[in-house]
This record gives C-alpha cells, structure tokens and sequence, in this order.
C-alpha cells in the first residue's frame, strides 16, 4: 500500500510539473499586434510600422505581400 502510494505521488508530481511548464504558442502576427496595441507613437507606412516607446526603444515591423509578419526588429536605447 505503501509503494503505491508514493508512485501515484510521484505520478501526480510528474503530471503537474509538466501541465504548469507548457508553452503556449503566440503567432508573430499576435505578437506584432500586442506591441502595436501597446506602442505609445505609431507611424504606419505601405508594409512596414515603426513603434516607439516612452522608454526609448524603437521596433519596427515588415509584412510580406500576404499580410502576413515577415520580420521584427527592436533597438533598444
């Protein structure tokens, strides 16, 4: 009874480490458009978006021709 006890201890243990450790996929879309909604100064041209922020850094955002993110560059001051 014992040792059944520890295994399905262990078991559990096991269980919720690797449940809590998970991690969770954001497109770069998604992520694009978080520092886009949280951006204090936006200038949107053709395919690009230049973001900056009170604290100085600048990020800048390239669509390709489908819309989608093609690449996100920070420069941090």
């Amino acid at each position: 009874m014992k040792t059944i006890f520890k295994v399905s201890l262990f078991s559990l243990a096991l269980v919720a480490a690797f449940v809590s450790c998970r991690d969770e996929e954001h497109t770069a879309d998604e992520h694009a458009q978080e520092m886009i909604d949280n951006g204090d100064h936006v200038e949107v041209k053709d395919d690009k978006v230049k973001i900056e922020n009170a604290d100085g850094s600048e990020t800048k955002i390239k669509y390709d021709d489908n819309g989608d993110v093609e690449k996100i560059k920070t420069d941090d001051n």
